[in-house]
């Protein structure tokens, strides 16, 4: 099935989109219209195994149950949640891939139907998807089948990998390409660390096989989870991005030349289900990111038939609610640079996160405009409580506004690297009024606000809680 125009996935891009940037890579101008879209892992695993939640408590052969996933019902599903394009798993470390492929057969010795699903299911999927427009793109792996003893040994799995292992194995990927040349829409390969001995050289072949049977698809290789978004090679088209929480954002669309992507899970873990946010902060944080010129994928939970976790579903309604409709948000005060910044519990040293006290004072409450919510780490009395601007600013005047428990020896510092602070105000004998303080223009993109005091029950104030923190330039 030939894909469909590139007019027709406009029509569902965003309403509003702010971030004007002239291309770097026109390639992904329709993954950056996109702004977000939706990542399943499908594998035996998961799937197929009577154990796991996703597989609705049925366990087949793998060709069985590769049959039995319904990819209209899952397509309905996809524009019931408005995403805009769909990232979709062919295969994880087993030998077990989602589609015929003779060449895995060839070199693996395994009879068609025992590793690689006699159904064609990414065709399938890709003609349920596209007429829907809604956009295919496919997961698959640099360390290829290294869990299966006879697949392994028959790719020349080594650690780290070898030319021959990397020439066999994406002839692998060489072959899904030729098939379905303009049906796939990219790539994001997982697997490609550095240390088993991908760099440029190999990723370049790798590349050259994804793209083959169509030189427009996007592709991105993973490098492993990074404290922050980052690029890899000069062989992606946009930023892997694999993170463990939604957090990181965009100073603008392109990395080095790459689009800026960020992956994480919604549940408790990638494939799970439930959320680890509220409709309200994974909406307003996918418009944030999108509105600064990224893209954002979700991972959640894929039952065995094509269907959904029903609470992750009304969570991605919001998100496309968010992405369709928009909102204007003006700063709260007026000139406050800090409002809706990403914003984290930190323990006083910076290095570890905490959870919200309650499991409702979220971090995000600090810089929300609204002094009734208050942002406060759970379980450590000193706690940091960090800010990320984006963007780098003069900072002249700083505010905070504490809530019903405060600190009496507090300081807040700013650093324009994360690495190298400057303490701009310091005080030992808080009162809990409001904190405020007038510098020199300091250059900054990190504020923190630590709490030094009280450090234990039965001392004045509490733990602190933070109702607002205002930054102006």
């Amino acid at each position: 099935m030939r894909s469909l125009p590139l007019a027709l996935f406009i029509l569902c891009a965003p309403a509003g989109a702010l971030v004007q940037e002239e291309s770097m890579n026109p390639l992904t101008d329709w993954f950056h219209e996109a702004g977000y879209g939706v990542f399943v892992h499908y594998l035996e695993g998961l799937q197929n195994n009577p154990e796991s939640l996703q597989s609705l408590g049925r366990g087949t052969s793998w060709d069985e149950c590769v049959a039995e996933f319904d990819t209209e019902l899952f397509a309905e599903t996809m524009v019931e949640v408005r995403a805009r394009y769909v990232i979709f798993t062919i295969m994880q470390i087993q030998r077990t891939l989602i589609a015929p492929n003779q060449t895995f057969d060839q070199i693996s010795g395994y009879a068609p139907g025992e590793a690689c699903a006699t159904r064609d299911l990414i065709a399938d999927l890709a003609e349920s998807l596209n007429k829907r427009g809604i956009r295919l793109m496919l997961y698959f792996t640099g360390d290829g089948p290294r869990g299966d003893a006879q697949a392994a040994q028959a790719f020349g799995w080594g650690d780290p990998v070898s030319d021959e292992f990397v020439e066999k194995w994406t002839s692998v990927a060489r072959e899904y390409s030729d098939r379905y040349g303009e049906r796939v829409a990219g790539w994001w390969v997982d697997g490609c660390y550095p240390w088993i001995g991908y760099n440029d050289e190999n990723l370049a072949v790798f590349a050259a096989a994804l793209k083959a049977g169509n030189p427009a698809s996007i592709v991105a290789f993973n490098r492993g989870v990074d404290p922050s978004v980052l690029s890899y090679t000069p062989h992606e088209d946009y930023t892997c991005g694999e993170q463990n929480r939604f957090y990181d954002m965009p100073v603008s669309r392109f990395i080095e030349g790459e689009q800026w992507h960020i992956l994480s899970y919604l549940g408790d873990w990638w494939g799970g289900p439930g959320s680890n946010y509220t409709k309200r902060e994974l909406a307003d944080y996918v418009w944030d990111v999108h509105q600064r010129g990224g893209v954002v994928s979700i991972d959640v939970a894929l039952f065995r038939d094509g269907s959904l976790d029903r609470s992750q579903i009304e969570m991605l309604k919001a998100v496309g609610a968010m992405m369709d409709e928009g909102q204007a948000w003006e700063p709260i005060p007026p000139g406050n640079v800090a409002f809706r910044k990403p914003s984290r519990l930190l323990s006083l040293d910076g290095i570890r996160e905490l959870v919200p006290s309650s499991q409702i004072h979220y971090a995000r409450n600090g810089v929300d405009g609204d002094p009734a919510t208050v942002a406060q780490g759970a379980h450590e009395w000193p706690w940091t409580y960090h800010v990320d601007l984006i963007d780098t600013v003069a900072v002249g005047r700083l505010r905070v506004t504490f809530g019903g428990t405060y600190p009496t020896h507090v300081e807040i510092r700013l650093s324009a690297d994360g690495q190298e602070w400057t303490t701009v105000l310091a005080r030992e004998d808080h009162d809990g009024t409001p904190l405020e303080v007038t510098v020199d223009p300091v250059e900054a993109r990190y504020v923190r606000v630590l709490s030094f005091k009280p450090d234990g029950p039965d001392q004045p104030g509490g733990q602190m809680s933070v109702a607002e923190l205002e930054v102006y330039e």
